[in-house]
């Protein structure tokens, strides 16, 4: 393996495709939800549409603006999280490999340079066991656990962000729609 590998992986972009879409969306209503708020302008008309709002309506509108702001946020949340874990697991798994693959070579080459006596054989399971409890204590094995207890809460959190949530988004709107419509 290359030992170059895991710093590639460091700098590498985390984000996603889809997390970056999400992310200029979440900017664009975001800006678009500060200059309404910050200065209190909410159209009264779409002249090309040929749309007036009532004050009522720019309620609505400002309420559906921040609806959708809040679905993006969570989304972005969801998602940027979920590409953060596959990169930092994607780091960890190339360093994993590089220090596996370097202690798997310097095995092979003591056992191949003498033949071992049993004294010898105790002795390289003592080196064994002595670097995995370095390895554990140096906060490797935390690390990699903390990973993969993260990995189910926001799989889950992602099913309801990508899947559950635009569903019902989209229900609710298809039954508010007919609602109005009759």
């Amino acid at each position: 393996m290359n030992p170059f590998e895991a710093y590639v992986a460091r700098v590498a972009d985390p984000l996603s495709a889809h997390a970056r879409s999400l992310r200029k969306s979440l900017l664009l209503a975001s800006a678009a939800g500060i200059a309404v708020a910050s200065t209190g302008l909410v159209p009264t008309k779409i002249s090309a549409l040929g749309i007036e709002f009532s004050q009522a309506d720019r309620v609505s509108m400002l309420w559906l603006l921040g609806a959708t702001v809040a679905f993006l946020l969570a989304s972005f949340a969801v998602v940027s999280l979920a590409d953060f874990i596959a990169w930092r697991s994607s780091i960890a798994a190339k360093e994993w490999n590089e220090e596996t693959a370097g202690y798997e070579s310097l095995k092979k080459q003591i056992l191949e340079a003498r033949a071992l006596s049993d004294e010898d054989r105790a002795e390289l399971e003592e080196h064994e066991r002595r670097m995995g409890a370095m390895w554990r204590n140096a906060g490797h094995l935390n690390r990699y656990q903390a990973y993969e207890r993260a990995v189910g809460p926001v799989s889950w959190a992602r099913i309801g962000v990508e899947f559950i949530a635009p569903l019902a988004a989209g229900g609710a709107a298809l039954v508010l729609l007919v609602r109005v419509s009759l």
